[in-house]
């Protein structure tokens, strides 16, 4: 049974600032449940109140003596307060109306041993709080506030002990782990991959000019999903053939097309340098924007009407992707990927209208050139 019980007396933490609303659930959550088992367990031939609570504390290693003592020993208080009282029913289930003495017929009062204003940072610990019949309470003038007041310094020392507790922690566990920094195939950071590249360019001299041979390659590797956003995402891969490192721009555009017309329009598109060591080998991804943003867009190209029934019936569709790799300040050509045949006229000096990159619609919000 003090197993069970012992999620029950787990502290909730401090606080930073007078939080009065947490009374009500302590008292819900914690208090009546342990009173309950307290007094269950001692009507039905089970430990006493106390030793179970006291058992029920070894399944929370991380309470401290000083805090477990002063819970302990509220919890009692209200627990033989309440059995003075008569709160507790036939079936030893704390009921909280009083059924003994003057106040019979009420029901008992839970409130704060040191006010708030003098412990704001017990709003929601079981240290503060105690059990009185309503005319033993604050309100009704029935409390001893100059005793009260000296309970705050057993509570200041329950706060040293938990302030204590919480940095020893810290120490034992060392500073949370770093975030560990991308890495390409090789398992080379960003900064170390600048480095080896720098290096090779100074090695390299003159030849580092030259224009390079670049082997380019791609596919759709995702279709839109929940689980990313609902984009197309296409991964490109370079890999330098040449035997000196090279500095190249990759421009792509990724395109779609309307359901109705099957008009082209751009998804995406974007350009990106590359710092490329001999042979190394570097992996893109080109992304769209989420399926649904396009929806409008298209029904808008095609010509739909505001209250037209197609809209929303329809879908953007993926239709390809074109990517140029150029070197130098010349801007010079030296790989090209096409998803298909259709799509590489989009390079040819006469694309027509429906592969022009430069005339096409971009029906994304902002463009990223």
């Amino acid at each position: 049974m003090a197993r069970e019980l012992a999620p029950r007396l787990k502290p909730l933490g401090l606080t930073e600032k007078a939080e009065p609303q947490w009374l009500a659930q302590i008292v819900r959550g914690q208090i009546i449940p342990i009173l309950s088992a307290m007094q269950s367990s001692t009507q039905t031939g089970g430990p006493d109140g106390r030793s179970l609570v006291d058992t029920a504390f070894e399944f929370q290693p991380t309470v401290g003596d000083v805090q477990k003592m002063t819970v302990l020993g509220n919890l009692v208080q209200m627990w033989q307060e309440a059995r003075a009282l008569g709160c507790f029913n036939a079936e030893h289930q704390f009921s909280g109306a009083i059924t003994k003495g003057p106040d019979a017929g009420a029901q008992v009062v839970f409130e704060y041993i040191v006010p708030l204003e003098h412990a704001p940072k017990f709003s929601r610990d079981l240290s503060n709080v105690r059990l009185v019949p309503p005319a033993k309470s604050r309100e009704k003038g029935g409390a001893n506030a100059e005793r009260d007041l000296a309970f705050g310094k057993q509570l200041l020392a329950v706060e040293r002990e938990v302030v204590g507790m919480i940095a020893l922690r810290k120490i034992e566990n060392g500073p949370p782990p770093k975030k560990p920094e991308p890495t390409n195939n090789l398992g080379q950071t960003k900064e170390e991959q600048l480095r080896l590249f720098e290096a090779e360019m100074t090695l390299a001299g003159d030849a580092a000019l030259k224009t390079p041979s670049i082997r380019l390659g791609g596919r759709l590797t995702e279709q839109p999903m929940k689980r990313n956003g609902y984009q197309w995402i296409y991964t490109a891969e370079l890999t330098n053939l040449s035997p000196h490192p090279t500095e190249v721009a990759v421009e792509w555009w990724l395109i779609g097309d309307t359901e109705i017309k099957h008009l082209n329009y751009l998804m995406a598109e974007g350009e990106e340098t590359l710092k490329l060591r001999s042979a190394g080998i570097e992996r893109l991804e080109f992304k769209t924007k989420s399926k649904s943003h396009y929806d409008g867009r298209a029904d808008d190209l095609d010509g739909l009407a505001a209250k037209d029934p197609m809209r929303g019936k329809t879908e953007p569709k993926y239709r390809g992707i074109v990517i140029r790799v150029i070197h130098g300040k010349d801007k010079k050509t030296v790989a090209t990927w096409t998803s298909d045949a259709t799509m590489a006229r989009s390079l040819s000096d006469e694309p027509g209208e429906q592969y022009d990159l430069d005339r096409l619609p971009r029906l994304y919000e902002s463009a990223s050139k």
